[in-house]
């Protein structure tokens, strides 16, 4: 199977006050940090989509950038876009999701992510945190469609609650860490949040 990545970074921020994109971390940036995870953890393109805003990345031969301009829409309509331009640049067969906000995701998860898949028959591989089924997750081209039609106010979950007879799980305890207001960034300054990483 040949997994193609879409990162999710087209937002602006607006409870956080700032692009929650540059927050330092882990000697880079938010953002630099899930690219290059999923850089090393994948084989595929990784596509960046951005929009509010347009970020200054390490190059590399595998990562594809494109901007929504319609980002105002929606989570939905980022991840379609994704799609859609991975579809049309890449013969990929599944296709990994993942948001730039949840700094616990690690190049471990990823990989158990994708083994999951590899070792099952089930179209949706996700994460599992907060009693529920979210991202990142892996979709085969089976449900590809079904990610096309979403709302375009709604992201990937929706998918994922409505199909849980089409799930497995991998457990990532850390999943509801992410920064989406200046309360989390301190909470992720302060805390031992990186002991729960993996």
């Amino acid at each position: 199977m040949k997994t193609g990545t879409i990162i999710l970074s087209a937002g602006n921020s607006s409870r956080l006050g700032k692009p929650k994109q540059l927050i330092p971390y882990n000697g880079t940036t938010l953002l630099q940090n899930i690219v290059d995870i999923a850089l090393e953890a994948t084989k595929g393109p990784v596509l960046l989509v951005e929009g509010a805003g347009t970020y200054h990345l390490k190059p590399h031969r595998r990562l594809i950038k494109v901007v929504n301009y319609n980002w105002e829409r929606g989570m939905g309509s980022s991840l379609k876009l994704g799609l859609n331009t991975l579809i049309n640049q890449e013969k990929i067969t599944n296709v990994l999701v993942l948001l730039s906000d949840q700094p616990m995701v690690s190049k471990t998860l990823i990989q158990s992510l994708i083994l999951k898949k590899s070792e099952n028959h089930q179209p949706i591989v996700a994460s599992f945190y907060q009693n529920m089924p979210g991202v990142p997750a892996i979709f085969d081209q089976s449900v590809f469609q079904k990610l096309r039609s979403i709302p375009d106010k709604v992201g990937a979950k929706k998918l994922l609650l409505s199909h849980t007879e089409q799930l497995s799980l991998v457990r990532f305890d850390a999943g509801n860490i992410d920064i989406d207001s200046p309360e989390d960034l301190r909470a992720l300054i302060n805390s031992d949040w990186k002991h729960f990483k993996g």
